[in-house]
């Protein structure tokens, strides 16, 4: 591969993290909106039709996610403050996640409530291929 090659992966898998980037937090801004209405402590996927990520808010206020780890048999979730990668820490159920991310940002609230997404349609424009 020539130094020019290199330099085109190099830019192409740039732009591709870009728009991952940019997606994430496209839903997760669609997500907190989910959440805008909802009293108190709640959480929603990240990614409509896959529960493993949540977005935890409160008062549309956002928290955190949460996300499911197996490790076996063994179901975790691990809460994530807004900003950073860095856990808090690894709980029995999602429910025990978002009251850790509540607590985190000094957020007293123990009652969560589940904001389950839309179920994503399929393109319309293309209705007539499947």
């Amino acid at each position: 591969m020539t130094q020019l090659d290199e330099e085109a992966v190099a830019a192409l898998r740039t732009a591709q993290l870009t728009v991952i980037n940019a997606k994430w937090h496209i839903c997760e801004e669609q997500a907190v909106e989910r959440l805008l209405h909802v009293q108190g402590l709640a959480c929603t996927p990240l990614f409509p039709g896959h529960a493993v990520i949540q977005v935890v808010a409160c008062e549309g206020h956002l928290l955190g996610r949460a996300r499911q780890h197996r490790e076996g048999r063994t179901v975790r979730w691990i809460a994530v403050p807004p900003g950073t990668a860095r856990e808090i820490g690894a709980y029995r159920t999602l429910h025990g996640a978002a009251r850790a991310l509540a607590r985190h940002k000094g957020v007293r609230r123990h009652r969560v409530t589940d904001c389950p997404a839309p179920t994503p349609q399929p393109d319309r424009a293309y209705h007539w291929l499947a």
